[in-house]
């Protein structure tokens, strides 16, 4: 037995991702494709039967069964009902999340005070958990470019909005990709080498985004990402990526500790290019 299968599988999907995320490095390679396609594909899992998922997939159903035993279950089905219960937490509609937010209690505990604590723990497990190493060569890689091109669509666009301020008033030359998805992939295919995608996206991820980074790596031009993990379908292998992990209040995700991460990351390569200069 593993010591991924020693352990006692999550029975919650919202549990999940983090688990295997810690875990992932410990699966065979082809199981860590497996776990890749599981992650960015839940509805396929929870309601289709083994032989239809592996075929999407493209493993063997009995892969699939290996998989779900290898990270602790006892079969695929029993993993499948993890799955399931995740499609029962669907993101909500912002008006049920209203009504799900904790009521103040006797403490006077306010909404405030939620997301304050919220942020606290969210700023608490970056600098944890931050790997200073990444930071250090992403900077360098931004300092290095000619421009600086920023995409990022949904909760992440205020980050790309926060980075071209912070890059312009260090005088870095900085793009930002915004506009229909085909004409942001047509100026994405225009970036040249000594260039840089600073991408920027989070669960459940905006393909377009995901488009962008792909485009960007066929043509051999450099890649950050600043996304939530390692499982992220922007964190590609051959890229470098940030991770930054928001708690969450009642389906509401701040951006504290993603604030913190942008503003560190634009003031390290800003340092960086003026060493250099």
């Amino acid at each position: 037995m593993t010591a991924v299968e020693a352990l006692q599988p999550p029975r919650a999907y919202s549990q999940l991702k983090p688990w295997l995320q810690d875990h992932y490095r410990s699966l065979p390679k082809r199981l860590q494709n497996v776990a890749v396609f599981a992650l960015h594909n839940p509805e396929v899992i929870a309601l289709n039967t083994v032989a239809v998922i592996s075929a999407q997939a493209q493993v063997t159903p009995s892969t699939m069964v290996r998989f779900a035993k290898s990270i602790g279950y006892e079969g695929f089905t029993d993993m499948q009902s993890v799955f399931q219960e995740s499609m029962r937490h669907v993101p909500q509609p912002y008006s049920q999340r209203l009504t799900e937010l904790a009521p103040p209690s006797e403490s006077e505990e306010t909404v405030l005070h939620q997301f304050s604590q919220a942020a606290r723990a969210s700023i608490t497990r970056l600098e944890e958990q931050a790997d200073g190493h990444a930071i250090r060569a992403a900077s360098s890689q931004i300092a290095a470019a000619r421009t600086i091109y920023l995409a990022g669509q949904g909760r992440a666009e205020p980050v790309v909005t926060y980075l071209h301020y912070t890059f312009v008033k260090l005088g870095m030359q900085t793009v930002v990709l915004d506009g229909m998805a085909s004409a942001m992939a047509d100026k994405t295919r225009m970036i040249q080498p000594d260039e840089l995608l600073l991408a920027i996206s989070f669960s459940p991820y905006t393909a377009n985004t995901r488009e962008l980074v792909d485009i960007c790596l066929k043509a051999g031009v450099k890649v950050v990402a600043l996304t939530d993990s390692t499982l992220s379908p922007i964190a590609q292998v051959d890229d470098l990526h940030l991770e930054v992990l928001e708690q969450e209040v009642s389906g509401f995700r701040g951006l504290s500790a993603t604030m913190c991460l942008a503003l560190c990351l634009a003031v390290e390569a800003g340092k960086r290019r003026a060493e250099n200069q």
